[in-house]
This record gives structure tokens, sequence and C-alpha cells, in this order.
């Protein structure tokens, strides 16, 4: 039960973090640019907490 729900939660981060790199990218701006790069480091979060159970 408890793996499913955190999945479920990385499941919304993610498409959130995809949100805010593509609406970041539509528009031009330094706020945009700080949307884009928190996006991209929520999906860095994500790829790091995957991987660190194969190390």
């Amino acid at each position: 039960m408890k793996d499913k729900v955190f999945r479920v939660l990385k499941i919304i981060f993610f498409l959130f973090c995809m949100f805010l790199i593509v609406y970041g990218q539509q528009t031009v701006g330094k706020i945009y640019l700080l949307l884009q790069l928190i996006g991209l480091a929520g999906l860095l979060f994500l790829l790091w907490n995957y991987n660190r159970k194969f190390v």
C-alpha cells in the first residue's frame, strides 16, 4: 500500500515538473527560466531517487 502511494506521488510530481518546464519554455523572462530550472531540478531528483537503489 505504501509503495503504491509513493508511486502515485512520484507520478504527480513528475507531471508537475513537466508542466513547469513546458510553461516556462513558452514564455520569455527570468522568472520563467527559473521555473524551468526548478522543473529540471525536480526531474533530476526523481532520476536520482530511482537510481540510488541500483548503486
